[in-house]
């Protein structure tokens, strides 16, 4: 456990953006888009694993930041790959839905914010630290 003597900026920026994929889980399992009850159920099973996989993934970052930065990693290359299906379906099907580029920058960023402490970015120390 490491004392308040290093601030890094990757791993909050991580844990806030863990945050925010767990709020979206939490909104999905609130209020599921589909119409039949299989589509629901499905829809809130992924709100389940949105909310968890987020939630594991911050725990570590606070507990463990080194495995927490690679738990947070494997959940950026879940939001970059669904980035990349985004675009491939924007160009594809050449679809103009301005929430549909929107959905694609909110992805990218979330994918940048959870790979920062993996990536090493940001860290700050203020004052030396006593890992223990």
């Amino acid at each position: 456990m490491a004392v308040f003597g290093t601030l890094n900026l990757a791993v909050m920026i991580a844990v806030v953006a863990c945050c925010i994929g767990g709020a979206f889980g939490g909104l999905r399992m609130a209020r599921p888009r589909a119409a039949k009850a299989q589509g629901r159920a499905e829809e809130r099973a992924f709100a389940g694993a949105l909310i968890l996989s987020h939630a594991g993934a911050a725990m570590a970052l606070g507990y463990a930041p080194s495995i927490g930065g690679l738990m947070a990693v494997a959940l950026a290359l879940g939001w970059l790959g669904a980035g990349l299906g985004r675009a491939a379906s924007l160009l594809l099907d050449r679809a103009r839905d301005p929430m549909l580029r929107q959905g694609l920058v909110l992805e990218l960023l979330m994918a940048v914010c959870l790979a920062l402490p993996w990536l090493n970015i940001g860290g700050l120390s203020l004052a030396p630290s006593v890992h223990i």
